[in-house]
């Protein structure tokens, strides 16, 4: 077999192996260019397989952010009623207190009704569960904002013996400007001083201004949002009214003792013998 394709290939014209060559050359450019175009097709289609991933990707992820954020709303709305529904019950309690006659008894009563709000407040700002808030009326007296009722979270010997200056720190400022102040991160404010005694994991404030009485703060482990803002606010104006019940029914107690002891002290006159 050797011998004859030999033989053919002596008989060939010269020319003839440059055109081999040529037919071959084109052969192998073909092949090589049918390749490419084979592997530019599957890359292609590798491509927009991995497009159509990225977009349902995407899809999710736009999906999973408004399914969020339809729950967060769901939690705000429940959030708010349940603050509603609370509140009407402070507010039934204080007009009840107003009708009462004796000073005393509005004197506790309406320490005591402050003290549920502030307890009640600091459940009622929850959005989701494991979140925790705490809660203090500061009351202002002398360039000083003592802390007068606390919710849980404060120390109890806060209560009395914690004060801020209304010059050097935040709820001071609140007090001063009688504006809403609301931070994230209340390390980062130039009004806030550290307290060395303090281990509060707490970073976010809100302080409401109390008129001339004093502050309501509201501390959070997260930012606050716009509903718990608003629920603070409702809040802040009936302990605005309790406060007010409160001093008006301590003037009354002070002139009642005040009267009471000085007719104990005072000498009547003996009847004469007829």
């Amino acid at each position: 077999m050797e011998p004859v394709i030999k033989g053919v290939l002596d008989k060939l014209p010269p020319w003839s192996y440059q055109l081999f060559a040529v037919v071959i050359a084109v052969g192998i450019i073909f092949y090589f260019v049918k390749t490419l175009y084979v592997n530019k097709r599957f890359s292609d289609m590798i491509s927009d397989v991995l497009r159509r991933d990225d977009r349902i990707h995407t899809y999710q992820e736009k999906m999973d952010a408004m399914r969020e954020k339809q729950e967060e709303s769901e939690q705000t709305v429940q959030q708010t009623l349940s603050a509603i529904r609370n509140f009407e019950s402070f507010l039934n309690t204080f007009n009840d207190l107003r009708l009462v006659k004796d000073p005393y008894l509005v004197l506790t009563e309406s320490s005591f009704l402050l003290q549920r709000m502030l307890d009640m407040l600091a459940i009622d700002m929850k959005l989701k569960p494991g979140v925790h808030h705490r809660c203090g009326i500061w009351l202002y007296e002398d360039q000083m904002l003592t802390l007068r009722f606390s919710s849980a979270g404060f120390p109890k010997h806060y209560v009395g013996e914690r004060a801020l200056h209304v010059d050097r720190s935040v709820a001071g400022r609140c007090y001063r400007k009688q504006a809403i102040v609301q931070i994230a991160d209340v390390t980062k404010d130039e009004d806030w001083e550290r307290n060395v005694e303090s281990k509060s994991p707490y970073k976010a404030l809100l302080c409401l201004p109390l008129g001339s009485f004093g502050v309501l703060t509201i501390d959070g482990l997260e930012p606050f949002h716009e509903a718990g803002r608003a629920i603070g606010e409702i809040y802040a104006g009936l302990v605005i009214s309790v406060l007010t019940e409160h001093t008006r029914s301590f003037d009354r107690w002070a002139m009642h003792a005040v009267g009471t002891a000085g007719l104990m002290g005072k000498d009547f006159p003996e009847e004469e013998d007829a």
